[in-house]
This record gives C-alpha cells, sequence and structure tokens, in this order.
C-alpha cells in the first residue's frame, strides 16, 4: 500500500529509486506512478538527486557465477531468537536486510535527519528478518541521533531503550530509553558506537531496564556502518 504519511511516501520513493524495494512492493509504486501525483514527484526528486552516483564507478558485468557464491557465503537465512538470545548477537546481522539497509540509508538519512554535520557511522534499525527500516541512526563528532521512520511507538506502559553493542562484545550498553516523539539524540558518542558494532531496540519499562541490561524482547537492530 502506498502510505499516505509525506513522510513515508518520501522514503518509500527513495527505495524504489535505489532498487531496494521487494518485486510486489516495487510493482505496487511502478503501477501507482501515473495516478499518484505526490508519489511521482518524489520519484522525481529521487532520480535526479541520485543520478550523480552512477559517475562514481565504471559499470561493469558480474560474472554469471556470482550469486551462487554469495549465496554459498550467506548461508540459509537464521530462525527467529527467543527473548535472551543476547549470547549470539550475529542474527541481528542478517544478510538479506543488510545490502538494502547499507544503500537505503543514503535516502533515508536525507529524507528524515535534519542538515548537521556529516556522520561517522550509519545504521538503519530492522525488526528481525524484515528489509523495511524502521530506524535510522547517525553518529560523529556531533554526537549520535536515531530517528523512528516506521514503528516509533512502544506499547502501552513501556518504552523503547537504545542499546549499543561493540564489535566483538558480548553485553550490550544501554545508550538511553527514547523518548515518545521517537527521537534520541546523545551529545557525545559512546564507546561501543564503532564500525561493525550493533545498534538495538528493546522494549523496557518506562524508565529504562532495571537491571542495566535488556528484560524485554529486542525488536529492532542494525549493523553500523562507516561512511568515512
Amino acid at each position: 500500500m502506498i502510505p499516505e504519511d509525506p513522510e513515508e511516501l518520501h522514503v518509500l520513493a527513495g527505495e524504489y529509486v535505489l532498487g531496494v524495494l521487494e518485486p510486489d512492493a516495487a510493482r505496487e509504486v511502478e503501477a501507482s506512478l501515473a495516478t499518484h501525483e505526490l508519489l511521482r514527484r518524489a520519484v522525481t526528486f529521487w532520480e535526479e538527486h541520485l543520478a550523480s552516483l552512477s559517475s562514481l564507478a565504471a559499470r561493469i558485468e558480474p560474472p554469471a557465477h556470482l550469486w551462487d557464491l554469495i549465496a554459498a557465503r550467506v548461508g540459509p537465512m537464521p530462525a527467529p531468537a527467543a527473548p535472551g538470545f543476547w549470547n549470539s548477537l550475529s542474527l541481528w546481522r542478517w544478510s538479506t536486510a543488510a545490502a538494502a539497509a547499507i544503500a537505503a540509508v543514503l535516502a533515508l538519512y536525507i529524507a528524515v535527519v535534519p542538515p548537521s554535520p556529516a556522520p561517522t557511522f550509519v545504521a538503519v534499525l530492522h525488526a528481525p528478518q524484515k528489509d523495511q527500516a524502521a530506524w535510522v541512526a547517525t553518529a560523529g563528532r556531533s554526537g549520535l541521533l536515531i530517528h523512528a521512520v516506521a514503528g516509533g511507538a512502544a506499547p502501552n506502559d513501556r518504552a523503547f531503550e537504545l542499546w549499543a553493542i561493540a564489535p566483538g562484545a558480548t553485553k550490550p550498553q544501554s545508550l538511553g530509553v527514547i523518548p515518545a516523539d521517537g527521537r534520541l539524540a546523545l551529545g557525545a558518542l559512546p564507546a561501543a558506537v564503532r564500525d561493525g558494532g550493533v545498534l538495538a531496540i528493546s522494549i523496557e519499562p518506562l524508565g529504562g531496564s532495571p537491571t542495566g541490561q535488556p528484560t524485554g524482547p529486542v525488536v529492532f537492530a542494525g549493523t553500523l556502518v562507516a561512511t568515512n
């Protein structure tokens, strides 16, 4: 379904232009372009703003066996995890969503985050085994900012809490409870926020986890990627 919210529609158009939508979603966008003026304008915007990216690399045809090699390296999709899965953080680095996340973050960052100094790291957070971006995080000299794209409201009498897991670490570090408006800004960059680390969001009591570790289910997570 084409979203009615202008911000969500703008993000969808960016993902369509980048080619990271699922086939069914891409076909729905294509079918709606003829009659949906706002969608058509958003697609035109992204086509104009992203066209210059194609000049950064020469066109090359991939070898015929490339997809087989990728499939062999990726392996099967991991099964859903139980709530106490923190000893196996690799689950959250699911491969099928990662490629789309890294590509889409260019559009998502511009669409939902106000202008600021260029980030050092970005992360797109997803629900497990989903490829729809739910949160976008940027981190750099100005600190860390995470912003909800979709799914920004916690259940009643609960709150979202943000966690960082440094590469190689087994215990997450709390970065704080996310306010109800779905936006959390930190003035200082936590040590755990590094290239290859993970940002995760769990559901906790309103004041945050009483133990210093996640007590509720982890509902969104994504890997931090260096941008410079």
